[in-house]
């Protein structure tokens, strides 16, 4: 091919207008992809995180109107959290019951505390601490803590499992603590 040829077909590309607009799009297609997937992704797990959110609130909502608790009103309580956290797996989902009480100098203690799918129950008769202003003295609280481990549904191969966590207090509504007969 001679040197003027060459530069013909040069000029002659670069003027051509046809097939612009795909090739456009195949240099954009990835980008918008991922751009589509992202927004997906983030949807769902924020979708899971207000489930959890839920069940968290809900469990210490049903709870707090306890006066007694045997081991079969706490077991029926955790079953209900599958339900809230439809339409995500409850398999993922770990749950710690406990009920939290202060001292006349407002230090708090674990009076009881229960366990469900694999959580560690926390030890009675140990200190945990409660959020600032919180403690007040001669009380009882309800605590519930969640977590749950979120696995991407279209990143699973390129992001690891994400561990969602929740905790909320709340004040016993029957009486002053809720005595478990476990």
């Amino acid at each position: 091919m001679t040197r003027a040829r060459l530069s013909g077909c040069l000029i002659a590309f670069a003027r051509a207008r046809s097939g612009v607009a795909a090739i456009e799009f195949a240099l954009l297609l990835p980008f918008l992809l991922a751009l589509y997937l992202g927004g997906f992704e983030i949807t769902q797990a924020l979708s899971t995180y207000r489930k959890l959110t839920d069940t968290t609130t809900e469990i210490a909502n049903i709870v707090s109107q306890y006066a007694v608790m045997s081991s079969t009103d706490v077991a029926s309580v955790f079953a209900a959290s599958s339900q809230i956290m439809t339409p995500a797996s409850a398999t993922n989902l770990k749950i710690v019951l406990s009920e939290v009480s202060t001292d006349a100098n407002s230090n708090p203690t674990v009076t009881w505390s229960q366990a469900y799918n694999g959580a560690s129950a926390l030890q009675a008769n140990s200190q945990v601490s409660l959020p600032a202003g919180l403690a007040m003295a001669n009380t009882s609280y309800i605590l519930v803590q969640t977590t749950y481990q979120y696995t991407p549904v279209i990143g699973a191969a390129f992001v690891r499992p994400i561990s969602l966590h929740n905790q909320i207090y709340m004040l016993p509504r029957r009486s002053s603590s809720i005595a478990y007969t476990g």
